[in-house]
């Protein structure tokens, strides 16, 4: 895994995790305003690595790497950790491993709950067709995501990823997120812990906020009215900057 680095070291540290699909610059006007106050750290998930081939296992692994650089470079205590979708469920196990002592954390429609294994097998189908049409550079799915939220510069992100993401990669990640849960160990942390997400996505965040509720009760559960997932860090950043500033 590679890491990016912006801001001045000496201040609070803030780590930033990318979701599934998409690039570390989704992240790029929140690194914008955050570095000013803060040092943030960004891990370019494995598997999702434009300069770098790699491959993406677990996401008990992928936490791991994390948690390893960052004690590395800056020490066990860091005041906060955002994760996006894939990279909110990293975020989940960065806390329930307990080696980092983490003041703040948004949450941001991370699977903490396993999904229906049906379902689950198609949709892993479905995503390893959708990178082998990436890989083509496909107009058809270029097209469709120009329809949805993502800013012009995102769409090219996306496709840029989905035309390195390996049938590996993309098995390994789903399995791992989707067949993810809440870990026992998460109960003993004592970072100040914010689940966040969209209206239009409460099918499955209604259930991953319960489930973070019932183990965490002073959880701050926030739903985003009509917004899809991943909207609000990816699609309105400024809403997203201002919703964490007040929380932080």
């Amino acid at each position: 895994m590679r890491f990016l680095e912006f801001g001045n070291k000496e201040n609070k540290a803030i780590i930033l995790i990318h979701g599934y699909g998409i690039s570390w610059k989704m992240w790029m006007p929140q690194i914008d305003v955050f570095s000013k106050d803060y040092f943030v750290i960004v891990p370019v998930l494995d598997g999702h690595d434009t300069e770098k081939s790699s491959t993406f296992t677990t996401v008990e692994k992928a936490a791991t790497d994390i948690i390893d650089y960052v004690t590395q470079i800056y020490g066990e205590h860091i005041f906060a950790i955002c994760g996006a979708s894939l990279g909110a469920t990293i975020a989940i196990d960065v806390l329930a491993q307990n080696r980092l002592k983490v003041d703040k954390a948004i949450v941001d429609g991370g699977p903490v709950v396993p999904m229906n294994k049906l379902f689950l097998s198609f949709s892993i189908m479905m995503r390893i067709l959708q990178a082998h049409r990436m890989k083509k550079g496909s107009k058809f799915v270029r097209y469709m995501f120009s329809r949805t939220f993502f800013p012009n510069e995102m769409v090219d992100e996306i496709m840029n990823v989905g035309a390195i993401m390996t049938d590996e990669s993309c098995r390994n990640l789903h399995l791992s997120a989707f067949g993810y849960s809440l870990p026992a160990s998460i109960a003993n942390i004592k970072t100040d812990i914010a689940y966040w997400y969209g209206s239009k996505e409460a099918m499955f965040g209604k259930k991953y906020a319960k489930a973070v509720l019932e183990v965490l009760p002073n959880a701050k559960i926030k739903v985003f009215k009509g917004f899809e997932h991943g909207e609000l860090c990816v699609g309105n950043p400024e809403l997203y900057i201002k919703e964490a500033t007040e929380f932080f």
